[in-house]
């Protein structure tokens, strides 16, 4: 039951993903689709590749304008409601979101229409089985589809039902992101990634946290190896910035099913809440700082995380008793990198990004009552050790 709501989507990846999602909506007991997308989705004519693999299948496929971005406008609440009456009207057996974070948000509410009535959307809980969901990702904000919460209307959402039955990452439908945001995804995902392999009691999140942590930093080495700006020439930069992309996405799809696990990330709150009110992004955030989440709590595995952050020849030569410490220091290495390679622009510790400790100390409760965390003085002292880069036990 543990590894079910870990991981409650099944996922298949790879070349030619994408011709498998007819069988795979047929054993789900569906035959007619309705494909809600985003507008980057919709500018791309990505759903050209859905209607090719669909071809031969007997289904009928139904394909929907672009998601409004904000989920909690007027007018996203006038979309889902015209989609409502046309997937009843036509008789539609199941959802397919194709995008980011917009398509996915808009799947999930319209899953929650159609499954239980329009009135559920205001319930605080959903508490049965919805109409199949399929979540086809193209960019690395894809753990906005993967978890179990959405958002319609101003009303929160959070129920293991709202999880994609299905999500298919296919290289076809990529649509690759500049280098900054590759940076700050492969950051994101390594860090939620670091927390959970390190602090969660769960071997099989602690198992998917491990292949989280591999791909980010695959990806990340790759970005901190050609530079910051990437290859001089343009097609080996697309070439490699495709590459990255579609690791990140990966890894983006696993940080989604772990990020619906009741324990906070801690690293992933304390981002949120300060990359929103400053000018690092959440990624740059998370990494600077895990290291203070990861000291201030006893750890059996973050030996083992040394592991998946360097090399076996390295890990083999570290001291068990020294390689928690080399974990630790792995992590703030990548920060000195990014410092270095970027002339100082991005910052090592949160008093390089311009904040102070009464700033902070502002952000407290609002971090404390959304995510659950509660215990202030341990939450001050990360937040002060994360400000000068200082381990926790000085």
């Amino acid at each position: 039951m543990l590894f079910s709501f870990l991981c409650p989507a099944k996922t298949c990846a790879g070349v030619n993903a994408l011709d498998h999602l007819a069988f795979e909506l047929d054993a789900m007991g569906a035959s007619k689709p309705m494909v809600i997308q985003d507008k980057a989705s919709h500018d791309a004519g990505l759903t050209k590749k859905l209607k090719q693999a669909f071809s031969g299948s007997g289904m009928t496929m139904g394909i929907s304008g672009p998601a409004p971005e904000d989920p909690d406008s007027q007018a996203a609440a006038m979309f889902v409601r015209s989609l409502y009456d046309c997937f009843q009207e036509k008789g539609y057996d199941a959802l397919v979101a194709l995008g980011g974070k917009a398509a996915a948000q808009a799947a999930k509410a319209l899953n929650i229409a159609v499954s239980l009535g329009p009135e559920a959307l205001t319930s605080k809980e959903i508490f049965q089985p919805l109409a199949p969901l399929v979540f086809l990702p193209t960019g690395t904000d894809a753990y906005d589809g993967t978890t179990r919460v959405t958002q319609f209307n101003g009303h929160p959402l959070s129920s293991p039902h709202l999880s994609p039955d299905l999500v298919m990452i296919d290289p076809r439908l990529m649509l690759t992101d500049d280098r900054n945001l590759l940076l700050d995804r492969a950051l994101t995902c390594l860090a939620a990634g670091c927390e959970i392999f390190a602090l969660s009691p769960a071997p099989p999140a602690r198992a998917y946290a491990a292949t989280i942590v591999c791909l980010a930093r695959s990806a990340l080495a790759s970005l901190l190896a050609s530079g910051l700006k990437g290859p001089d020439n343009l097609k080996a930069a697309a070439r490699e910035n495709a590459r990255i992309h579609n690791t990140l996405v990966q890894a983006s799809v696993m940080t989604g099913y772990l990020m619906s696990q009741d324990a906070p990330i801690v690293s992933l709150a304390l981002g949120r809440a300060i990359a929103g009110r400053g000018r690092a992004p959440l990624g740059q955030i998370m990494v600077i700082v895990l290291p203070a989440v990861l000291e201030s709590r006893p750890s059996t595995a973050l030996g083992d995380l040394y592991l998946h952050l360097s090399t076996p020849d390295a890990f083999a030569s570290v001291p068990a008793s020294q390689q928690p410490l080399a974990a630790v220091y792995e992590i703030r290495n990548i920060t000195h990198t990014l410092f270095s390679l970027s002339h100082g622009l991005l910052p090592r510790t949160l008093g390089e990004a311009g904040w102070s400790m009464d700033a902070l100390e502002s952000l407290r409760d609002d971090i404390k009552n959304a995510f659950g965390l509660t215990d202030p003085k341990t939450l001050t002292r990360i937040m002060a050790r994360a400000l000068d880069g200082r381990p926790m036990g000085n």
